[in-house]
């Protein structure tokens, strides 16, 4: 009698252990890879990680029970990905004065958003799993999630340094060169489907050892297309054919640019920068974004910036604040070199709670400095391109740059040449600035357009066609960058990327539609059968 007496007693705890060790295994394997991914991006730089982090992701979505409890794997792993990658929206909420819990909160809101897109991945391979056959479901996962991308930066005017998986390669020209005729979804697609052609190769599934024979041939082939492109690259031209460029750094603290007192110093800083010897006269000078200490239509403010195109014989693009009416933006103004307004740009995709406020009224007291600037309105989507020497020039405003449509669009406009205007101040030396900077090499390489960068703080620098950076400057310091770049342009029709936009993510997103017409298909025959 005492054994079976000992057995009811071991067994209600056994029942009860063991539902909970299997429900959180999964949640901790897809917060740990999920943190894994985002030590692929700057600064850490663990670029590897990424071919094989989201396979952990694939392995739990394959054992989830449901649709509903795979979106929830999916949004977890994202949301830790994004959570961790931008951590320093904690640290620039921290520093602007906002407390400590108002901060987490922001940035776990920030993250649970950006998660979603992994979420909706998570739901779609999910959903097809148990209908499509197996050799091609690491072809539907990869289109899944390149097709959710694409969305996302088609129709989501929100975003921010890390939520393209593409971006997990920064490191590697070879592997951004096909980003000129495909774009960032394309990348996306290969990093996913050689994790998924690794994992179903692990497990021994039915067409696993083709498909990992066609992934790995996919690779190769991109990284031998990328290395063509990389030898195309034209040597340096001739001292005749070159046009030389400033760039200015002036590191202002952030905390002081909107300081009456603090006006006079923010100019002198300019003025030592301007004042420094050259032997020419450059063809651009770049001021980054929100340089003045003040409205770009106060006379004093404006006297004292058109004077100094005067003085170098050099047009300049300044960031500044600008107002039209009751309406205010965040604009770049272009002077050209006998110090007349030539050109003007406003910035299409504003920060919320930097440059907008959502719930102002109720939000407003817990934030501090970061509503003092809210209330900008967006320029339109389609601006005239700017005339310079280097050729038609666009231009972004910050983290505008993490937009591919937004540049893409200007692009097949004609624009050959990208200035990215910043203020990085905000984020002093953490993860953000480096983010940041990096997303300009995507750009440049899928429109095949030079980027020319002026940051505030840094970091400031030169990103040629191939994404190759020519010049950058280091993080908070103040310098002027002085350069030459050729007058020739070795592409002057731009990329096929730029001139058809992202038609392998429209690709992709009609194959994932048909993925899920299929899988429905299926569900109604077992029913009828």
């Amino acid at each position: 009698m005492a054994a079976p007496a000992i057995s009811c007693k071991i067994s209600p705890t056994e029942g009860k252990q063991i539902p909970q060790t299997r429900y959180y295994k999964p949640i901790l394997a897809c917060l740990a890879s999920g943190c894994a991914l985002a030590l692929c991006l700057p600064k850490p730089g663990l670029t590897f990680l990424a071919w094989f982090a989201p396979a952990f992701l694939l392995d739990r979505l394959a054992q989830a029970k449901s649709v509903r409890k795979a979106f929830l794997l999916g949004w977890i792993f994202g949301s830790a990905f994004c959570g961790a990658a931008l951590h320093w929206i904690y640290l620039t909420c921290r520093f602007a004065g906002v407390s400590a819990p108002v901060s987490a909160l922001v940035l776990i809101a920030l993250a649970s958003f950006l998660g979603l897109n992994w979420g909706i991945f998570g739901a779609l391979t999910r959903f097809v799993k148990e209908r499509l056959s197996a050799w091609a479901l690491p072809w539907v996962y990869a289109a899944a999630l390149a097709a959710v991308e694409s969305m996302s930066a088609r129709f989501l005017d929100f975003r921010l340094a890390p939520d393209l998986l593409a971006y997990t390669q920064w490191r590697h020209p070879i592997l951004l060169q096909g980003l000129s005729w495909a774009g960032p979804h394309a990348l996306s697609f290969l990093i996913l489907l050689c994790g998924g052609a690794l994992l179903a190769a692990y497990r021994r599934e039915r067409g696993a050892a083709v498909n990992l024979a066609v992934a790995g041939a996919l690779l190769c082939g991109w990284c031998f297309w990328g290395a063509l492109a990389l030898a195309s690259r034209a040597p340096r031209p001739s001292a005749a054919s070159m046009l030389r460029v400033e760039i200015l750094q002036p590191n202002i603290d952030q905390y002081r640019k909107w300081a009456e007192e603090y006006e006079g110093e923010i100019r002198r800083v300019f003025d030592g920068l301007l004042a420094e010897p050259r032997k020419d006269a450059p063809s651009l000078i770049l001021w980054p974004e929100s340089a003045l200490p003040g409205w770009l239509d106060e006379p004093e403010i404006s006297r004292w910036v058109s004077s100094w195109p005067l003085r170098t014989r050099a047009p300049m693009l300044v960031g500044s604040i600008t107002r039209l009416g009751e309406r205010e933006y965040n604009s770049a103004a272009l002077f050209d070199e006998r110090g007349r307004p030539a050109g003007l740009y406003h910035k299409r995709r504003l920060v919320p709670f930097g440059e907008f406020v959502p719930l102002r009224p109720l939000l407003e007291p817990y934030i501090g400095i970061l509503a003092q600037l809210g209330n900008f309105s967006p320029g339109p989507l389609r601006q005239p391109l700017i005339s310079t020497p280097l050729g038609p020039l666009a231009v972004s405003i910050c983290y505008e740059a993490a937009f591919p449509r937004l540049l893409q669009l200007d692009a097949q406009r004609g624009a050959r040449v990208f200035a990215n205007l910043t203020n990085d101040g905000w984020y002093k030396d953490t993860w953000g600035p480096h983010q940041h900077f990096w997303v300009n090499a995507f750009r440049a390489v899928e429109n095949r357009a030079t980027v020319l960068r002026a940051a505030n703080t840094g970091i400031s620098g030169v990103i040629d066609p191939y994404g190759i950076v020519l010049a950058r400057s280091e993080l908070m310091k103040t310098e002027r960058l002085d350069l030459t770049l050729s007058a020739d342009n070795a592409f002057p029709e731009g990329s096929f990327y730029a001139r058809h936009g992202d038609w392998f993510g429209a690709l992709c997103m009609a194959a994932s539609l048909l993925a899920v017409c299929l899988s429905l298909k299926r569900d109604n025959r077992r029913k009828i059968s």
